[in-house]
């Protein structure tokens, strides 16, 4: 269902729910997007259809740091507004990870349970976006409860749920029904999106799937070549939206000992370190290629879905500035010349 309301009553909407939801939407921030809680102060700060937050998608189901002794209250009603396509994606991930299986977490369960999604469309992204390279869209197509695509002086929303259909219940009386020329606009808009994104990754096309690349170059000296600038940071791990391994570790608490869950990284020395001292990936080359092993080689084979949606945010973070797609095609040329 596609509807269409005028940008004042959205605002006056958002207004009114953020009095008894907790809405985050990304604002702008020292020149970047950024989360902010939403508060009818600063509810028509919100930005929409330009590039993705600076934040990852993840903060908000998968923390930094918790204890997990026990679910002790329900997470508080969420909303989180104008998640652009790339984040849509590593929650797919995040979702097979935490969600389905043997084993699910119930703290990122409740967190998910609770909170709305509320996606936009990504008109402006950035030199470092390369969701086209994986076959992904600068615009949402499923996994969202609502989504918003800014047009004509106001939003097309678009229903992905039963949740997102709920939530929209009571302006029903402020919703038109969405035209065949607002749906044109919309689709002429994503098109130059994509076409745009397309273009900035031209120099990075390659013949050969990346899954297939980081098989193939295993043993290429192109790893350990762009090691060289790489401090082992770990920002290449904590900004993707989709890389969700942790440690637990037993904390000391008052005379309490909780066990904390922390972020991890693969890129850290100590991440594979076992019995004895051994470390089978002890050099950082063969950590970072195993990172890039894990993204497009690993999950597809064990999950089923390829664990990078090119939102760039790891080519932004990294201090070495490393680029995954100049690795990718370097590692690419021996064979494509």
């Amino acid at each position: 269902m596609k509807f269409y309301i005028n940008k004042v009553d959205w605002e006056k909407f958002l207004e009114q729910i953020s009095k008894t939801y907790r809405i985050y939407a990304p604002q702008e921030v020292y020149d970047e997007l950024s989360y902010q809680l939403l508060s009818p102060e600063n509810v028509n700060n919100t930005t929409y259809g330009t590039y993705r937050a600076v934040q990852p998608l993840k903060i908000f189901f998968s923390l930094p740091q918790e204890k997990v002794t026990a679910v002790t209250s329900q997470p508080e009603k969420t909303i989180v507004l104008g998640v652009k396509n790339c984040d849509l994606k590593a929650l797919q991930v995040l979702d097979k990870i935490f969600l389905e299986g043997d084993f699910v977490d119930p703290f990122y369960r409740e967190r998910r349970e609770n909170t709305l999604i509320i996606s936009s469309d990504c008109y402006q992204p950035k030199d470092t976006c390369f969701c086209t390279l994986l076959d992904n869209n600068p615009f949402p197509e499923e996994g969202f409860d609502l989504n918003v695509s800014p047009i004509d002086n106001g939003f097309l929303l678009e229903v992905g749920s039963p949740k997102g259909e709920s939530f929209i219940a009571s302006i029903r009386e402020d919703l038109k029904e969405a035209t065949s020329d607002l749906m044109e606009k919309r689709e002429r808009k994503r098109k130059e999106a994509k076409k745009r994104v397309v273009e900035v990754n031209r120099e990075f096309k390659t013949k050969r799937p990346f899954s297939v690349i980081v098989k193939d170059e295993y043993a290429s000296p192109v790893w350990e070549e762009v090691t060289k600038t790489c401090v082992e940071c770990g920002a290449c791990t904590n900004i993707c939206p989709s890389c969700y391994c942790f440690l637990l570790v037993d904390t000391k608490d008052e005379g309490k000992f909780p066990k904390v869950k922390f972020w991890d990284s693969c890129q850290h020395t100590g991440f594979a370190r076992v019995a004895a001292d051994v470390n089978p990936r002890a050099k950082l080359y063969e950590r970072l290629r195993n990172r890039y092993l894990c993204k497009y080689e690993y999950r597809p084979e064990n999950f089923g879905i390829v664990a990078c949606t090119g939102c760039g945010r790891c080519v932004e973070a990294c201090q070495g500035k490393i680029d995954k797609r100049e690795v990718i095609k370097k590692l690419s040329e021996k064979e494509e010349k």
